[in-house]
């Protein structure tokens, strides 16, 4: 139980620090983000070590990830690899779930916002909108979401 709330945390902070970064410039800090997948995977790790978690399950929490990293390469970089590193980094402290609670309501966010912008006439087929607000957004539902479960 410890691990979740340190993990949701964690990526909570990280999130809304990349996130900022990625209005403000359209860039996601490299080394910070690198740091995050680094101590998220050291974690993981050592949730399956301690029997805390299977395996498989951590294998698995990477997958939206992975996907992610995949599409940024297919795309040429449509979807930016930023993107694919922090759905690495929150599979890794979140969980498969929970990753993909918070990936689904980002993307029904960034939907709704887009839909907005075209119909406002305030962005074109071309207009770049900052992803990882929207995952922290997704990652703060998912929380909610989740407290309420319990």
């Amino acid at each position: 139980m410890i691990w979740r709330w340190t993990g949701y945390l964690c990526v909570l902070l990280l999130l809304a620090w990349h996130g900022v970064s990625d209005i403000r410039e359209q860039h996601i800090p490299g080394r910070s983000l690198a740091l995050g997948v680094a101590l998220s995977c050291f974690g993981a790790c050592w949730r399956g070590l301690q029997g805390e978690t299977a395996w498989i399950e951590l294998g698995m929490a990477l997958l939206p990830g992975m996907a992610a990293l995949v599409l940024a390469r297919i795309t040429g970089e449509q979807i930016g690899r930023g993107d694919g590193w922090e759905l690495l980094f929150m599979g890794n402290c979140l969980g498969l779930a929970d990753c993909l609670l918070a990936l689904g309501i980002a993307l029904v966010g960034i939907f709704l916002v887009s839909v907005v912008l075209l119909l406002l006439g305030r962005a074109g087929r071309n207009t770049r909108i900052a992803f990882v607000p929207f995952l922290w957004a997704g990652a703060a539902a998912a929380l909610l979401i989740g407290t309420i479960r319990i």
